[in-house]
């Protein structure tokens, strides 16, 4: 894999045998506008490169969340939950516009969460 950008250091922690995705601990967002934002302010680079190592991951990354009960995850494991939220925030950027914004499209900041405004 060939990654255009340098991944944010962080001191994100992860669960054990997830310390290959926490230099991207930046990408560890509290919700979805939070995700938007990164997408669109980050040079598209940064979010290839997130996108790429992510793929890459999912393997493992995602039998793992599947395994865990989200109300009884530690620290750890929210942040890798919140990883794999960028990934998928991030996945049509990179597999369909290949850039960080819509070509043409609306600002993504205007999107409101149907699961936000319903409490």
């Amino acid at each position: 894999m060939t990654t255009a950008s340098t991944p944010t250091t962080s001191t994100t922690t992860l669960p054990a045998g997830f310390g290959d995705l926490e230099a991207f601990g930046a990408w560890v967002l509290p919700d979805e506008a939070a995700r938007i934002e990164a997408r669109l302010s980050r040079p598209y680079a940064e979010s290839k490169a997130f996108y790429e190592t992510m793929l890459a991951a999912v393997p493992r990354f995602l039998p793992y969340l599947l395994g865990r009960n989200t109300g009884d995850a530690d620290q750890a494991d929210r942040n890798l939950l919140d990883l794999a939220l960028a990934y998928v925030e991030i996945a049509n950027a990179v597999e369909i516009y290949d850039d960080g914004e819509i070509p043409d499209g609306a600002d993504l900041r205007l999107f409101v969460s149907v699961l936000k405004s319903h409490g």
